[in-house]
């Protein structure tokens, strides 16, 4: 399949960066079949309703800022509550991972905060942990599956949007979290300034996106980082840029290392290159997996110029924020 195509005349384009005022250039085009084609070709088909809730779109573009990275959509096209449910497999699917390198490092993070909110939250894995660790715990997950599948646990979680969560639980929290859930929101500013009413001053922000200048700048367009699914798409430098505009101190930023992630991009670059899934897939099993293996047991500094999926950015909410 043609996945990126030429920009339509007819689409409204996005001169300017939501973060940095910086000029934007088109990059990137899809029209919704092609979409959801592609999903069809990793093995996801979406019922006839789901389809029916994108039948007024044709086409979206990805603007992307020269200055600070900053990529948006437009159209705005995100994803529903049934195209999610979908996609999970009614919650309980691969889609949301019970431990990620993320985590580990929020885990650590968090030990002397005892009260935690997350937004996006999922099947609850992440606050399962922490709730196991004495922690009182929140999630919020417009997915009614997954946050079915949480409750079963005896994870406390709410579906109901984030407006609503602010007007609710204003400064109850020491710390909030968002792993991969930023790039799905439409208006990211916005959301984050309620958010941010949840959070007490002095409380801390975990804030988690795939970074769009490391390893996947280097890889082709993949599905799930184009609408429905991802509205925008964050750099370190464009994460930075928040503080600008939320009253945040960025405290500390980190990459997930690149090797956790080579498998896909082999199989990508492979792929690429005219080679089948299966050799690649064959391939791992008969040993390309030992390296990443011992690079994942020493833990090596390198590889800065391909960081890997994951900006892990730790804020801090100013104290003269009420």
């Amino acid at each position: 399949m043609n996945r990126p195509d030429r920009l339509s005349n007819q689409m409204a384009a996005v001169t300017s960066c939501l973060l940095c005022n910086g000029d934007c250039l088109s990059s990137e085009s899809y029209t919704i079949n092609q979409i959801f084609s592609w999903w069809g070709e990793q093995g996801h088909s979406f019922s006839r309703k789901v389809l029916n809730q994108y039948r007024d779109f044709s086409r979206t573009a990805l603007y992307t800022c020269k200055s600070c990275g900053f990529g948006i959509f437009s159209p705005m096209i995100a994803g529903t509550n049934e195209f999610y449910q979908e996609l999970s497999s009614e919650g309980q699917g691969s889609y949301y991972s019970q431990e990620t390198w993320e985590h580990r490092q929020a885990l650590n993070d968090l030990q002397e905060y005892g009260s935690i909110l997350e937004i996006g939250c999922g099947a609850g894995y992440f606050l399962e942990r922490l709730k196991q660790r004495g922690k009182k715990v929140l999630g919020l997950e417009l997915n009614a599956a997954a946050a079915a599948v949480a409750r079963q646990r005896e994870v406390s979680v709410k579906t109901t949007d984030i407006e609503t969560i602010a007007n609710s639980q204003q400064g109850r929290f020491e710390a909030v979290c968002l792993f991969q859930v930023i790039e799905h929101v439409a208006k990211p500013l916005e959301f984050l300034r309620h958010v941010l009413v949840c959070l007490k001053p002095g409380g801390l922000l975990i804030l988690c996106v795939p970074n769009m200048a490391g390893i996947l700048k280097k890889m082709d367009p993949t599905v799930s980082n184009v609408p429905p699914h991802h509205v925008t798409r964050w750099t370190p430098e464009s994460l930075g840029l928040l503080g600008r505009h939320l009253h945040l101190t960025l405290v500390d930023l980190r990459y997930e290392p690149a090797y956790n992630f080579l498998r896909t991009y082999l199989g990508e670059w492979l792929r690429h290159h005219g080679i089948p899934e299966w050799i690649t897939e064959q391939a791992w099993r008969l040993g390309l997996s030992l390296p990443i293996k011992f690079l994942r047991t020493l833990k090596p500094k390198g590889f800065k110029s391909l960081l890997g999926h994951t900006a892990y950015a730790l804020f801090r909410k100013n104290e003269a924020i009420g």
